[in-house]
């Protein structure tokens, strides 16, 4: 007899208590398992509890409305991040500006959904984000070679989603390390942000294309070494180009 399949496990985090239902049954009537964790009144608490048994698919983290909790809830989700390569983390928060969606992307998001938004599009984004996981872990499992891609001092570990330069790991987030990859798999050739953006996010990815400007800038600033060509070139009127040779 086969196994019968396990449901999607998200985690979900967020303070109203009724939001959080609501969120919840609208979640468990689409087939998910949902774990609810009210946001912790001490944010040092929400690394802790990101340590579980049974790690989720999807995290969905409704942020708080003060702006000095946001900064300091940013900057631990980029300190759990770094323990959680491949669960993708849904931001809600009242980001009103384009600026302010850019920064939580920055800090590690895959997505950001402005509050208030409806439930049906919750959960379409959150759909919409376990399709392109599950394409990445079919992707990965069907590629038996090439493990791991190396260009100059740049080392990439495909299986460990680790990434090395000059022997000196360098810390990325989910997003910036399948964007470096997507480019070492195509060195020398130009990609749009469109065909980044299709690559990388997913065609159904709801967002812009100044996620791709930002996610190549911060990969600049991790991998550049001063006085050498940037790992990743600007092409004019097109898009980027991975520029070291991949051996």
């Amino acid at each position: 007899m086969a196994a019968t399949p396990q449901p999607v496990r998200i985690r979900l985090v967020a303070d109203d208590p009724i939001w959080r239902e609501q969120c919840h049954l609208a979640l468990v009537q689409e087939g998910f398992q949902v774990d609810q964790q009210p946001a912790p009144h001490q944010l040092k608490d929400l690394i802790s509890a990101t340590v579980l048994a049974e790690p989720p698919s999807l995290w969905v983290v409704n942020l708080p409305s003060e702006r000095h909790d946001v900064v300091a809830t940013l900057a631990l989700l980029r300190r759990w991040r770094r323990r959680d390569l491949l669960a993708p983390l849904l931001l809600l928060a009242d980001a009103a500006t384009e600026e302010e969606r850019v920064e939580l992307l920055e800090y590690g998001a895959d997505d950001v959904l402005v509050r208030p938004c409806g439930l049906r599009e919750l959960v379409a984004r959150c759909r919409a984000m376990l399709r392109r996981l599950r394409r990445m872990e079919q992707s990965a499992r069907s590629t038996q070679a090439g493990t791991v891609l190396e260009a100059g001092a740049l080392q990439l570990f495909r299986e460990q989603c680790r990434v090395c330069m000059k022997g000196r790991e360098v810390s990325l987030t989910p997003r910036e390390f399948r964007l470096l990859e997507c480019f070492m798999l195509q060195p020398g050739r130009a990609l749009s942000r469109d065909q980044l953006i299709e690559q990388v996010w997913g065609g159904d990815y709801c967002g812009n294309t100044k996620s791709v400007d930002v996610h190549v800038l911060w990969l600049r600033r991790k991998l550049d070494v001063p006085g050498e060509p940037s790992v990743i070139a600007t092409v004019r009127g097109i898009g980027y180009r991975f520029s070291l040779p991949v051996r």
